[in-house]
């Protein structure tokens, strides 16, 4: 069992992991417009969408490998490691509703340029974020 839960944590990872190639998926919006861009905040909005569903199976998977088949990390670790992960589930939920205020409107263009420095630094801050949790995932010990 602890074999499939670890399968199914490193598929939530991935799915998150991807979400490292957002700020330069981002960029490319910039040379669409109209319809064609539309249809590319449609599918980074599914792409958000996606970033939550990973962070709701490594939650459970994570939580599921620390209770039932591992030694209790430190309470900091545990702390540290949820805090980071809401942080992460907030910021891709603020990505995601700047980017629907996109779909709806007359002119995307305007809308996207207007929203355009916002989406970015926040694309870039949960880069940051995930790389941070990679590192304290993989380096429970420092936390003891």
């Amino acid at each position: 069992m602890y074999s499939f839960i670890v399968f199914v944590h490193v598929i939530g990872a991935l799915l998150l992991g991807s979400f490292l190639a957002f700020p330069v998926a981002f960029k490319s919006l910039l040379s669409r417009s109209g319809n064609e861009l539309k249809i590319s905040v449609k599918t980074l909005v599914g792409f958000t969408r996606f970033g939550h569903y990973a962070l709701i199976l490594l939650i459970i998977t994570g939580g599921w490998m620390v209770m039932g088949y591992a030694t209790y990390p430190s309470l900091l670790w545990v702390v540290l490691s949820l805090i980071l992960l809401m942080l992460i589930g907030a910021l891709i939920g603020m990505i995601q509703k700047g980017l629907k205020s996109v779909i709806p409107a007359k002119n995307p263009d305007k809308v996207l340029q207007r929203n355009m420095a916002k989406l970015n630094i926040l694309g870039w801050f949960t880069f940051l974020l995930i790389v941070t949790v990679v590192f304290v995932m993989t380096n429970h010990g420092l936390f003891a």
